[in-house]
C-alpha cells in the first residue's frame, strides 16, 4: 500500500461519536485553511474531511474495510482481520494525520480486474 501503515490502534484513543462536540467556529476556520492548502496543491477534487470518531473498539489485528454495492447504492464498513483476502488489493481511503506520517485508518476492498468488492463477494 505504497509505504503507508495501517494502524487500527489509533481508534482506541478516539471519542465515541456521541461524545464528539458539534462543529464550532474554530473548526470552520481550520477547514477554510485546509481548503486553501488543498487548492494550492490542486487536490480539492481528491481529498475531503472526515469527522474522526469511533463506534466500537478494534483489536490490534483488525482494520476497517469499506465494501460497496452499486446496484443497491450502499456502502458498508466491516471489521476484517489484517490477513483478510480483501486487503490484498485494498485501496487506502481514510488516513489520520496525528503522527509524523499519515496512518491508514480505513481501506476500500478492491479487485483490479473487477473494481470495488461488494459485501457478499469474496476477495
Amino acid at each position: 500500500m505504497d509505504g503507508l501503515t495501517i494502524q487500527p490502534l489509533q481508534w482506541a484513543r478516539l471519542a465515541d461519536l456521541r461524545d464528539v462536540p458539534p462543529l464550532d467556529p474554530h473548526d470552520l476556520a481550520c477547514m477554510a485553511e485546509l481548503r486553501e492548502v488543498l487548492l494550492r496543491h490542486g487536490r480539492l477534487q481528491r481529498f475531503a474531511l472526515h469527522l474522526v470518531h469511533k463506534h466500537f473498539e478494534l483489536a490490534a489485528d483488525e482494520v476497517l474495510v469499506e465494501y460497496s454495492d452499486p446496484l443497491a447504492r450502499e456502502q458498508l464498513l466491516r471489521v476484517e482481520s489484517r490477513e483478510a483476502a480483501a486487503l490484498r488489493s485494498a485501496i487506502p481511503t481514510t488516513w489520520t494525520l496525528a503522527g509524523a506520517q499519515p496512518l491508514v485508518a480505513c481501506v476500500c476492498a478492491y479487485r483490479t480486474e473487477h473494481g470495488h468488492l461488494g459485501r457478499h463477494q469474496p476477495g
